[in-house]
């Protein structure tokens, strides 16, 4: 197992502080995300403009035109007067004015990825002295992305970050790294695995505040899901957008399968939406998934 020590400056992509052994040189990486994975904009970094999305295709069996999609980076959004932001922000540097330790202790992290490294950054903000344990010989953990020897790049996770994560939006500020974020449309792109290389999407209207703008994009759909099963759809996620917070952790105890068949969600919404959502976002199926983490990632997309 490689071990090493970091610093807060590791994270930031500056000056690499670090003895890990056999670590592969630090590489900017801007790189696409599978199209066949949840694609999300508006809301995303490191955002895909595939070749597959450029190419509008042959039209829908069902007469439906072909998607366009319009590959373009969007104005960041005002984060930074949002309540969550200020007070994300408040906790944050708390870490760094708070009295120094007479005594630093030191920390062991197992695993370098997004949480351990930001870990790390926060316990070197109040003094401490941080080990990160790590097997792999690259940083980043399911964010991690590196080039092969061929010069292909390599990605182990969906590299998206949503404007309603205010404490990784004040870590990358932080870091001096906001810049790299590519701001893209608000809406989430699906390949229609009955149609290869066709693609269906769900838009969020600006226009709309959450959750209204959820159930909008639901409704508006016509692509993947038939008018029943796109009422029932939203009329099972209205709990969630509803509810809120304590109902999206009240979830944890039922797998993706069992929420869809409490709320009465038709199967078919699980194999054109929530295997790719599943797959996306923790890499197993719904019948193993919680339904927490999918009713998060809306939460916060919605926001």
């Amino acid at each position: 197992m490689d071990t090493g020590c970091l610093s807060s400056m590791n994270i930031a992509g500056a000056k690499q502080v670090r003895s890990f052994a056999g670590q592969l040189h630090t590489q900017r990486c801007f790189t696409s995300s599978s199209v066949q994975a949840l694609k999300t904009s508006h809301r995303t970094t490191f955002s895909s403009t595939s070749p597959g999305l450029r190419n509008k295709g042959k039209g829908s069996r069902r007469g439906l035109r072909a998607l366009q999609v319009v590959c373009q980076d969007f104005p960041r959004p005002p984060l930074e007067n949002t309540i969550n932001y200020l007070e994300a922000g408040q906790l944050s540097s708390s870490f760094r004015s708070s009295e120094r330790p007479s005594k630093p202790l030191q920390v062991v992290i197992a695993g370098a990825g997004l949480a351990g490294l930001s870990t790390a950054k926060y316990l070197a903000d109040a003094g401490h002295k941080p080990i990160v344990l790590e097997a792999r010989d690259v940083l980043g953990g399911k964010l991690a992305a590196w080039k092969d020897e061929d010069g292909d790049w390599y990605e182990t996770g969906l590299h998206i970050f949503f404007g309603a994560y205010p404490n990784v939006q004040n870590l990358f500020a932080e870091l001096g790294i906001s810049d790299r974020l590519q701001w893209k449309e608000h809406s989430m792109i699906f390949a229609m695995p009955n149609k290869p290389g066709e693609y269906s999407r769900f838009d969020f209207p600006e226009t709309l505040p959450a959750p209204l703008n959820g159930v909008w994009a639901i409704l508006k759909n016509n692509e993947m899901l038939t008018w029943p099963e796109k009422v029932k759809f939203a009329i099972g996620l209205l709990p969630a957008m509803l509810g809120g917070q304590a109902y999206v952790e009240a979830q944890d105890g039922l797998t993706v399968s069992e929420w869809m068949e409490k709320q009465g969600v038709p199967d078919r919404v699980n194999d054109e939406v929530f295997i790719a959502m599943s797959k996306a976002l923790n890499f197993i199926n719904p019948d193993e998934l919680s339904m927490q983490c999918i009713l998060i990632a809306l939460n916060r997309f919605l926001q």
